[in-house]
């Protein structure tokens, strides 16, 4: 018995320092400022619900960032005050599929719903450019027209 307990102890021990060496960790590698970005995507005036956005920092340093827009198009977010470039995806039901084989279960089959060009890392025309502790209101105004 007394064994087990000194090596639940000594788990014990190893773990909290363990947490608490991360917790400085974590605390000491946040000194990058960040900043809140909000607004509403929308395709042709009407707003978009429930879209995947991505931010990615065009210097290729930082850190990426999600978020998804709510039922009226709205998002927001906390970033890296950089430069961005955004990447922007939405889809919907459009029937059933088969999963694997004629067999399988019926599965949702999503459609796109915005142009290919705004959901393609590196090729997306979006960019964001927070300013630094401010809320900065970026909106994005997409057009179902491929050009």
């Amino acid at each position: 018995m007394v064994i087990h307990r000194t090596r639940l102890h000594g788990w014990a021990v190893c773990t909290g320092q363990f947490l608490s060496l991360t917790a400085v960790f974590l605390v000491s590698g946040c000194s990058k400022p960040v900043t809140e970005i909000s607004g509403v995507v929308s395709c042709d005036g009407q707003p978009v619900p429930n879209a995947s956005l991505e931010f990615f920092p065009v210097s290729g340093k930082g850190r990426v960032s999600f978020t998804q827009t709510d039922a009226t198009g709205r998002y927001r977010l906390v970033v890296w005050p950089t430069k961005l470039s955004v990447v922007i995806t939405a889809t919907k039901v459009d029937g059933k599929d088969r999963l694997y084989d004629s067999d399988g279960p019926l599965v949702d089959r999503l459609v796109n719903i915005l142009p290919e060009k705004y959901g393609r890392p590196g090729k997306t025309p979006l960019t964001a450019d927070p300013v630094e502790g401010k809320t900065t209101t970026i909106d994005f105004a997409l057009s179902s027209s491929e050009k």
